[in-house]
């Protein structure tokens, strides 16, 4: 019996170790978590209707302040984009909305002092209740992806890309073939996708419709006009590459 058990233990040393092996490290992320400062209750101030802005990335409009706001189901709600404005040749700070059916894009360039938001060109929002922090979104796109892109039909050495969605809106895009690298925002409604922020993505929101394919892939289409439509395949990684 000792002797069965003696030759047993290198083998079950052996099993330990393959099992409790530790996964590679990492690099740590650098991403700071976005304060969202639109959450909350506001009222505007061109028709005395109330805007909810709520943590998981969707809002609607009411005409009392206690609502009914539209759940995230209704045609007449809607999501929403914020982008800082920070980051290298960035838009100015902006808040999109994502609504309607067909679904339209709109895009506001804000300023906040206190509890006023004034939206260009011409609507004023008034804080009621809320107070700014990080959302919270559940989306399939949440994570790392290998990214490859052809715009105006070309497809070459500037096609490969590096993409990291997170919980907070905020998109991380690394284009390797010219090395820039950078955070932009992002909101995701049914199957379209906006991206805003910087470079690319600062002319015109970046709208997308995309579909996962049964190899796994999510491939996307652009629908913009500016900047000119491009088309990607996703591939989930889990650690793409970085500077």
């Amino acid at each position: 019996m000792l002797r069965q058990t003696l030759l047993l233990l290198p083998a079950a040393l052996i099993f330990c170790l393959a099992a409790c092996k530790p996964e590679p490290d990492l690099p740590d992320d650098p991403h700071v978590p976005l304060v969202n400062p639109f959450i909350g209750v506001w009222k505007a101030n061109t028709d005395g209707q109330y805007w909810q802005f709520r943590p998981d990335g969707t809002g609607g409009r009411a005409a009392a302040q206690a609502g009914p706001f539209p759940d995230e189901d209704d045609v007449k709600s809607f999501s929403f984009l914020f982008f800082d404005g920070k980051g290298t040749l960035a838009a100015p700070p902006s808040l999109l909305l994502l609504e309607g059916s067909p679904l339209t894009v709109t895009c506001y360039q804000f300023s906040i002092e206190d509890d006023q938001a004034i939206l260009s060109p011409s609507l004023t929002l008034e804080r009621v209740n809320g107070d700014p922090q990080v959302i919270s979104l559940k989306n399939d796109l949440i994570g790392e992806w290998s990214a490859d892109w052809t715009f105006d039909g070309e497809h070459g050495a500037y096609s490969t890309w590096s993409i990291k969605y997170y919980a907070d809106g905020a998109v991380k895009v690394f284009h390797h073939g010219v090395g820039h690298q950078f955070e932009n925002a992002y909101a995701l409604r049914e199957n379209t996708l906006v991206i805003y922020g910087a470079f690319r993505f600062g002319i015109a929101p970046v709208i997308a419709n995309l579909s996962k394919q049964g190899d796994g892939t999510w491939h996307l289409t652009e629908t913009q006009p500016n900047p000119g439509p491009a088309d990607w395949v996703y591939t989930k990684v889990a650690a793409a590459q970085w500077l």
